[in-house]
């Protein structure tokens, strides 16, 4: 997990990524995908509006590497606005919709299984997340 963000950010979106990523590392380590997909690499864009034209949302599958690449954008301003337990689930939000993205890279082959396992993982992840923070 990594992002492209606008400096009025802050720290806010390393900090919730911060929490995110070994929660997600943990819940993921034993799984193996029947595509043979390894390794996701997630990049969060928050980004204002009149930038984000320059950030689009990108799927990429590197098939020699087992390497699936998701960039996705967030909402600026909400995520400027919200608390820490709001950018948690806006990056969670972003997760799953990073799945549905790289779901639709027709080299992937990702299955029905592995799709419900991935989205089902992050919402383990949400759950405990929230229990943490709350």
């Amino acid at each position: 997990m990594t992002s492209e963000q606008h400096a009025l950010i802050g720290d806010a979106e390393h900090i919730a990524r911060n929490k995110i990523k070994p929660v997600m590392v943990r819940l993921l380590e034993n799984i193996v995908l029947e595509c043979g997909a390894e390794k996701m690499t997630f990049i969060s864009i928050v980004m204002p509006d009149e930038l984000i034209a320059e950030y689009p949302e990108v799927k990429r599958y590197h098939k020699a590497r087992r390497v699936v690449e998701a960039r996705v954008q967030l909402p600026f301003y909400e995520f400027k606005e919200a608390d820490s337990v709001q950018q948690v689930g806006l990056l969670l939000d972003a997760l799953v919709r990073s799945i549905d993205m790289v779901g639709k890279i027709k080299s992937l082959k990702l299955t029905r299984g592995d799709y419900h396992m991935l989205k089902s993982t992050v919402e383990k992840a949400r759950v405990q997340l929230v229990a943490d923070l709350l």
